[in-house]
């Protein structure tokens, strides 16, 4: 696929599903609290996509509407989701920013009580959905002169992906703050200082690239730019990842999925450097569901930076609820990559199954790994869980 067809593409947002989230898989069970209503989702089928978003909208509204901890209820959807599979699980996490912001905004939610409301897991489909939507809905609360004051409250939060989704969440305010505006709402992620902005910043993107499509009430700026190339070729250096992590995500002609070498050379063709990097993580965040897949599909990219920076879009996160063992054969899967690439996936991977598993893959998950560098690097990655993901949903 050419870059004049993807730039055609875009222009004419033509979306494959407004996926806010990267779980892509078929789903599994859950078991939902007690205490809280079934949630119907049979009512929505049969609608377009978009009319079928806008009542699992209101259906997840109605569960959570009137109550003092919507956290039950968050996670009732949540185990819907993954027992349904398919859209519904692949449309949640946007779905659920729309609840999230209308609960607030209902609620009462402000600043201070912010944290009394965000789910308590490591969901990143539903859960974080309704937590960036939380954080949105707050956002006329926030002093555009404190931001640091602002997102304070993230620092407590129970793990450290769900500090990382706090982040984020402020991103997505900091643009409806700004109404979409990208230049001031990163200035206020910059503020937020160099452990933490990226994070911000790419829920700034995200919500940009909601923007572009007209998605969870994003409207771009008249004349504002639609395409990532010429968008992230704009944007400060640290921030270039962030910009690209989700540029085809919600942008790409309809059905298309990254399946192959030359998929990967279609999009980012002509790029060089960090711009090339950040393109081809953006190819693999669109390719198969299955990390595993994923890893393969990486490993057959011959030069050394490209391998790397797709191996950054690898799903991991669709492992959520696997056990340790499961961790361990996907990142036993680097050991199929060239010396260069190979040291950078343990490393990555390390990091973002630690983060997962709050921690605990560094101590039960990396000295299983079968390759002793690969220990080595697994750990090293691994304890850097605390500083910026940067391209991670």
């Amino acid at each position: 696929m050419s870059r004049t067809f993807l730039a055609v593409a875009c222009l004419l947002l033509v979306a494959s599903g407004i996926a806010g989230v990267l779980v892509l898989g078929t789903g599994e069970d859950r078991e939902p609290p007690a205490g809280v209503r079934p949630v119907n989702v049979r009512g929505c089928d049969g609608l377009d996509d978009d009319a079928r978003r806008t009542c699992l909208s209101e259906e997840f509204a109605a569960v959570v509407d009137g109550r003092d901890d919507p956290r039950p209820a968050v996670e009732r959807i949540a185990a819907t989701a993954w027992s349904e599979g398919g859209f519904l699980l692949e449309n949640c996490h946007v779905v659920m920013h729309t609840v999230g912001r209308t609960y607030a905004r209902d609620a009462g939610v402000t600043l201070a009580s912010l944290m009394d409301h965000l789910p308590q897991d490591n969901d990143p489909g539903c859960s974080a959905g309704f937590a960036h939507g939380l954080v949105t809905g707050v956002a006329p609360d926030i002093d555009p002169s404190a931001p640091r004051e602002a997102a304070a409250g993230c620092a407590d939060a129970g793990t450290r992906y769900q500090r990382y989704s706090c982040v984020h969440g402020f991103g997505h305010a900091f643009m409806r703050l700004y109404d979409d505006q990208l230049e001031p709402a990163l200035e206020l992620c910059t503020a937020l200082g160099p452990d933490t902005a990226p994070d911000c910043a790419q829920g700034a993107y995200h919500d940009y690239w909601f923007a572009v499509v007209g998605a969870d009430d994003a409207r771009l700026a008249l004349g504002g730019e639609k395409d990532p190339w010429r968008l992230c070729g704009s944007q400060p250096e640290e921030y270039v990842r962030p910009c690209w992590y989700r540029a085809f995500l919600e942008n790409r002609p309809e059905g298309f999925t990254v399946e192959t070498k030359a998929d990967f050379e279609g999009l980012c063709d002509g790029l060089e450097g960090l711009q090339r990097e950040g393109c081809i993580t953006a190819a693999s965040v669109i390719g198969p569901p299955d990390p595993a897949e994923q890893l393969q599909l990486c490993a057959t990219l011959a030069d050394p930076a490209d391998a790397a920076s797709c191996v950054r879009g690898t799903k991991a996160q669709n492992l959520l609820d696997a056990s340790a063992a499961e961790h361990v054969r996907l990142i036993d899967g680097c050991e199929r990559f060239g010396t260069r690439a190979r040291a950078a996936c343990y490393r990555w991977l390390g990091k973002i199954l630690a983060v997962l598993t709050d921690g605990r893959f560094l101590r039960a998950g990396c000295p299983e790994v079968a390759a002793p560098e690969g220990r080595r690097q697994c750990e090293e990655g691994a304890r850097t869980m605390e500083d910026a993901l940067v391209t991670f949903s």
